[in-house]
């Protein structure tokens, strides 16, 4: 019995080292992105006229954007255009990440935007205090969103 009691003791104590030193994990609020292809720089995100939360788990991530002036609709029957309305005000992906040495890999496995899923971003990652910096190069070629790559900065605000 002490045996049992002993190795549920360790497997806990395990488990919060783990935990400990993933210091992704938790809720992000997005405050700023940035997308530079070339010369021209563009802000992607500025918490205007939507808001993102990203959450890690010790295993997966998800985040969703959701537009700050979403419509309400009278009937779960949607027209064309409420349906529009309702996929821009709202967006999200999720799958299983990796993190070593400030390297943060997303692999992708369900999103809104189909052209995500299946692939693998990784990203260099900052954390200061309570802000976190994810930037690296932005496939858009092999998104098949662009002719040139960019440059994606995002900088996030630990909310829990």
């Amino acid at each position: 019995m002490s045996i049992l009691f002993t190795s549920i003791l360790l497997g806990c104590q395990n488990i919060a080292i783990d935990s400990s030193n993933n210091d992704l994990e938790g809720e992000w609020q997005l405050e700023l992105e940035t997308l530079a292809i070339g010369e021209q720089k563009y802000t992607t995100f500025d918490g205007k006229s939507r808001e993102m939360i990203k959450i890690f788990t010790d295993s997966h991530f998800a985040f969703s954007s959701i537009g700050t002036h979403r419509p309400r609709f009278s009937s779960y029957q949607l027209t064309q255009e409420q349906k529009v309305i309702a996929f821009d005000n709202f967006g999200g992906s999720l799958g299983r990440y990796s993190y070593e040495n400030n390297i943060l890999t997303e692999h992708v496995e369900y999103s809104s935007f189909p052209n995500y899923e299946g692939m693998s971003i990784p990203f260099n990652i900052t954390i200061t205090g309570d802000i976190m910096v994810q930037e690296g190069i932005y496939p858009l070629i092999e998104l098949g969103l662009g002719e040139h790559d960019g440059y994606l900065r995002s900088t996030f605000k630990r909310i829990k």
